[in-house]
């Protein structure tokens, strides 16, 4: 569904902003561990609507990051 270095981008988006992970995933409710494991690509498939949070906290549009079939 999202594309495959999703991770790398949402972490770099996080950084541009100089948000911590603690402070990404406050904002948009869940915990930094979440953030953390996306960002490291340890989730082959992140929930949508999670994703769509993180994009709207990063002020980022959630389909640009997904897979075009």
């Amino acid at each position: 569904m999202f594309i495959d270095n999703l991770g790398y981008v949402l972490k770099k988006e996080r950084q541009s902003w100089g948000m911590s992970r603690g402070r990404l995933a406050k904002l948009s409710y869940t915990d930094k561990e979440t953030i953390e494991d996306i960002e490291l690509g340890k989730v082959d498939n992140p929930d949508f609507f999670l994703i769509l949070k993180i994009c709207d906290v990063l002020d980022i549009v959630i389909f640009d990051y997904m897979k075009k079939d």
